[in-house]
C-alpha cells in the first residue's frame, strides 16, 4: 500500500499543504523552508508512536495561533474494508486533527489540546458507521458515529522513519515499526511455526530429546536463566509476586496467576536481540559506538532490507548524505531507488543533488515557505521528452551531480560549454554578486544540442532560467577554396537548425542572449581549444568592471533580475 495524497493544514511552517507522492519523493529546499515539517506530519499519521495531544504543543500550530485545528490527512492507493455493525466501511485513508479547547470542559482548560484520529474515504471526508447493528429488510435511523483508527488498520500501511541522527537504538528489533523488527518479524513467524526437530540434552539429568527448534530454545534457555537466579534476585521475584497477588485480593494458592521475570518475550524472542561490536578485541552495544559508525549500520540494514526484496513499507528518510562520502552517497541513492523499485514507497529530504535526478523530474519536490503562504510543495511536473532524450539526460548527470544542483538553485543560467561556465561567475564576482550567496546555479549542458532538454526541467519545475548560447553563425569569406566554403555553409545550416531548436523550447519572454558568433569573438580569447579555458581564467580572474564585455553584463543584469 502507498500514499497517493498528503494534505496538512495549520501543521508548525505549514498553512497549508497538498501534493500527491511519487514511488521515490525528494523533498527539496533551503533551510528552514519545511520539509522536516512534511515527513513529521507524516510520522504522525502513519509512524510507530500512537497520536495523541502528548505529541502536540501549542508550538506545533501555524504561526502558534490555536484557534485553528491542525489537520493531518493521508489518502492510500488501496482501501481497507472494515466490518462494523454489520456495515462495510471502505478505508482509503486516515485523518489527525489537533486543537485547543476554547472554553472550560469537563476536565479541560481552555487552552488543552484534543486529537482526534479517523478513518476516510477517498472524497478525505470521515467515515461515519451506525451505532447499532443493521437489521436485514430495516431503513437505518439510527445514529452514526465516526470511525476511528485502529491498531490493525494502522499496520497496514507501517511508516519507517530514519532521521538525521543515525542512533542504532531508534532501528533496533525492540522497536515495534523498524526495519530490523520488519525483517525479524518474518523470522520469527518461521521460527514458530517450524515442525523441524533437534536434539538436546535437557537438565538435570542430561537426558536426550528431540524437540522442535522453539522448544529446545526454550529448555535451554530456562537452564541458562537459573545462572542468574541469586538469593538477591529471587528475593525481588518473590516480593512482587506476593505483593502484586495481594492487591488483587488473592493468595498464591488461590489463584491461577504467577509472576515471574524472563531474558525474552516468549512468543518473539528476536525482539529483545542487541546487536553487539567488536572492535579491537573489545566488545559494545550497537547503540554505544560512535556516530560515524551508527549511521553505517543503519545504512547497511536499509541495504538489507532492499537485498532481501521485501516490499509494502513506507520510508521517510532525512538528508541521507550524512556521514557518507560521495561515493557511499552515490550507492546509498541507488539502494533507495532499489527500495522503492520493489513495491516500497520512499520520502527523502536531502541537501545533496546525488540524490535526484534530472531525468525524473516528477519525483522532485521543490518546498518552499514565504511569510504570506507558509510552506508550499511544487511537484514537478513529468517530462514530456522521448525514451532516447530521457537517457541522454540520464547520461549528463549520472557522472555529473553538478548538473542535479539546478534542483536546489533559485536561478539558473544555462551555458553549452566550459569556457562560459569560466567566464560567468568570475564576472558575476567582478561585478559583486556571489552567486552562492543569491542561490545561482551556472550549468554547463554539455553542448548546444543538450540545452533544450535543460530548458524543459526548469519549466517543468517552474524554476527561473536564463540561456546564454553562440550563434556559431561564421561569414564565408568569398576568397576561400569552394570546398572549405562548402564546409562552412554546411556548419552553419547545422548552427541554425540547432538554434531553432533551442528558440523554439524557450518561452515567449526574452530568456536568452545569442553571442554572436561566439563567446570567444566577445571577449577577445583564442579559440585554441586546448588554451581557451585557460585563457578565460586568466582574463576573468581579478578583472576590473570596466574590462567586463557589455555583453556579459547585460546577461548577468538579467539573470540577477529573473
Amino acid at each position: 500500500m502507498k500514499i497517493t495524497h498528503l494534505h496538512i493544514e495549520n501543521f508548525r511552517s505549514i498553512q497549508s499543504l497538498d501534493f500527491s507522492p511519487s514511488g521515490y519523493s525528494v523533498l527539496i529546499g533551503e533551510n528552514n523552508s519545511g520539509k522536516s515539517n512534511i515527513l513529521h506530519a507524516l510520522q504522525l499519521v502513519i509512524g510507530e508512536s500512537w497520536p495523541s495531544e502528548r505529541l502536540f504543543s501549542e508550538n506545533d500550530f501555524y504561526n502558534l495561533d490555536t484557534s485553528k485545528e491542525i489537520n493531518i490527512r493521508v489518502l492510500f492507493d488501496q482501501s481497507i474494508e472494515h466490518w462494523v455493525n454489520k456495515f462495510s466501511c471502505q478505508i482509503q485513508g486516515f485523518q489527525l486533527a489537533c486543537k485547543a479547547y476554547k472554553r472550560k470542559t469537563g476536565k479541560k482548560n481552555p487552552g488543552d489540546l484534543k486529537c482526534d484520529y479517523f478513518c476516510v474515504d477517498s472524497k478525505g471526508e470521515v467515515i461515519s458507521y451506525p451505532a447499532d447493528p443493521l437489521k436485514k429488510g430495516e431503513k437505518y435511523s439510527g445514529t452514526w458515529l465516526p470511525l476511528r483508527v485502529n491498531s490493525e488498520m494502522r499496520e497496514s500501511i507501517p511508516l519507517i522513519y530514519v532521521d538525521v541522527m543515525r542512533e542504532y537504538d531508534r532501528h533496533s528489533p525492540s522497536g515495534r515499526w523498524t526495519i530490523l523488527r520488519k525483517l525479524f518479524d518474518d523470522v520469527n513467524r518461521e521460527f514458530q511455526q517450524s515442525k523441524d526437530t533437534v536434539e538436546v540434552f535437557l537438565e538435570p539429568d542430561q537426558t536426550k530429546a528431540k524437540l522442535t527448534r522453539q522448544q529446545a530454545f526454550q529448555a535451554r534457555m530456562r537452564s541458562a536463566y537459573e545462572l542468574l537466579k541469586t538469593d538477591s534476585f529471587k528475593k525481588i521475584e518473590e516480593l512482587l509476586a506476593k505483593n502484586a497477588l495481594e492487591h488483587m485480593g488473592l493468595t498464591k494458592e488461590e489463584g491461577s496467576i504467577s509472576l515471574h521475570f524472563d531474558s525474552h518475550d516468549p512468543t518473539n524472542v528476536y525482539k529483545s536481540l542487541q546487536l553487539v561490536v567488536s572492535q579491537l578485541g573489545i566488545e559494545s552495544s550497537a547503540s554505544d559506538v560512535g556516530a560515524g559508525l551508527q549511521s553505517a549500520i543503519v545504512v547497511g540494514i536499509l541495504r538489507t532490507y532492499e537485498e532481501l526484496k521485501r516490499e509494502g513499507a513506507v520510508f521517510a528518510i532525512e538528508e541521507p548524505e550524512v556521514f557518507l562520502h560521495p561515493q557511499k552517497a552515490r550507492y546509498f541513492a541507488s539502494v533507495l531507488h532499489s527500495i522503492a523499485a520493489s513495491g516500497n514507497q520512499v520520502f527523502v529530504s536531502t541537501h545533496s543533488p546525488i540524490f535526484v535526478n534530472i531525468h525524473r523530474t516528477e519525483d522532485v519536490c521543490i518546498v518552499r515557505r514565504s511569510k504570506e503562504a507558509g510552506t508550499k510543495v511544487k511537484k514537478a511536473d513529468k517530462l514530456n521528452i522521448t525514451l532516447k532524450e530521457r537517457e541522454l539526460l540520464r547520461l549528463l548527470t549520472e557522472f555529473d551531480t553538478q548538473r542535479n544542483e539546478l534542483f536546489f538553485a533559485r536561478k539558473v543560467l544555462f551555458t553549452e560549454g566550459d569556457t562560459e561556465k569560466i567566464i560567468f561567475p568570475l564576472a558575476f564576482k567582478a561585478l559583486g554578486f556571489d552567486i552562492n550567496k543569491l542561490g545561482i546555479s551556472v550549468i554547463e549542458c554539455g553542448g548546444k544540442t543538450k540545452i533544450p532538454l535543460f530548458i524543459k526541467v526548469c519549466q517543468a519545475i517552474e524554476l527561473p532560467f536564463y540561456v546564454v548560447v553562440d550563434t556559431d553563425i561564421h561569414p564565408i569569406n568569398p576568397n576561400w577554396p569552394e570546398k572549405r566554403q562548402a564546409t562552412q555553409k554546411e556548419d552553419n545550416a547545422k548552427h541554425a537548425r540547432w538554434n531553432k531548436a533551442i528558440a523554439d523550447t524557450l518561452p515567449k519572454e526574452n530568456k536568452v542572449t545569442w553571442c554572436s558568433p561566439d563567446i570567444e569573438e566577445i571577449c577577445g580569447l583564442s579559440r585554441n581549444s586546448s588554451t581557451k579555458i585557460e585563457s578565460a581564467y586568466e582574463m576573468f580572474t581579478g578583472i576590473k568592471v570596466d574590462k567586463v564585455p557589455d555583453e556579459i553584463k547585460d546577461v548577468i543584469e538579467k539573470v540577477i533580475n529573473l
